[in-house]
């Protein structure tokens, strides 16, 4: 198997003096679908924010591409190919939807090679079909759905190699859920390599290849999606109870 194109070794990452990862190993190969799963609290926004530059690492190795992402600093790894839809919308208010994802490329110069700022956007709105008659409101008025996709938008808008998505279904509808969870599978058909974070293991079998399973910073479990997610201390783990 080739190496892979995101691989995490031995991360130990730190908020406010406290270690909230603790030797996190993970990695994601090209064209594949990784999915993070663990109980609010377990570890996963940090672990994510230790890959973006955003989260201090006392030891480990986060390589991209073969590149140590340590050695650079935080505005300059999205510019590498690793596109980040945080936890929560983090949206840029006061701006239009289609500003949001023209905004990225704007203060981006060449590091990606932007040559047809309008043809991007153009592929976003067309991804997020639903968005096209949204794209003048201030992302303010978004419903939660329309800002969710609104800003897996705007990661798509530097056309990362690697998407990061940071519980993108948490807090919608049934239905939006399915919404969102289509265009997840739209993306990694478009060969883009996706890692996302759920607290909620039943989500991401029918869209990710494998799992890894975070328990108080600590990777505790890895392997196929549909066998960990029925697995009984797997949804006990998940639910704040076990060891």
């Amino acid at each position: 198997m080739s190496a892979p194109l995101l691989e995490v070794t031995d991360l130990y990452a730190e908020v406010e003096g406290f270690e909230v990862t603790h030797g996190v190993d993970l990695e994601v190969h090209e064209g594949e679908a990784v999915a993070l799963v663990g109980r609010n609290g377990a570890g996963k926004t940090s672990t994510f924010r230790s890959i973006m530059g955003l989260t201090p690492v006392s030891n480990g190795s986060i390589r991209f591409d073969g590149e140590e992402l340590l050695d650079l600093r935080p505005e300059v790894i999205p510019k590498r190919g690793i596109g980040y839809q945080p936890e929560g919308r983090d949206l840029f208010t006061g701006m239009t939807v289609e500003e949001n994802f023209r905004l990225p490329i704007w203060t981006s110069g060449d590091a990606r090679s932007i040559d047809d700022e309008d043809a991007v956007v153009e592929d976003i709105f067309d991804l997020f079909g639903e968005l096209d008659h949204r794209r003048d409101a201030e992302v303010q008025n978004l419903s939660g759905g329309q800002g969710k996709m609104t800003a897996i938008g705007r990661a798509l808008a530097l056309r990362p190699d690697l998407l990061i998505l940071d519980e993108p279904l948490e807090g919608l509808a049934p239905v939006v859920v399915e919404n969102v969870k289509s265009y997840i599978h739209e993306i990694i058909d478009r060969d883009i390599s996706v890692l996302i974070a759920e607290s909620n293991a039943s989500h991401v079998p029918e869209i990710v290849d494998r799992m890894y399973v975070i328990e108080r910073g600590e990777i505790v479990d890895s392997g196929d999606p549909e066998v960990l997610a029925e697995d009984e201390e797997i949804q006990l783990l998940m639910q704040g109870g076990g060891e």
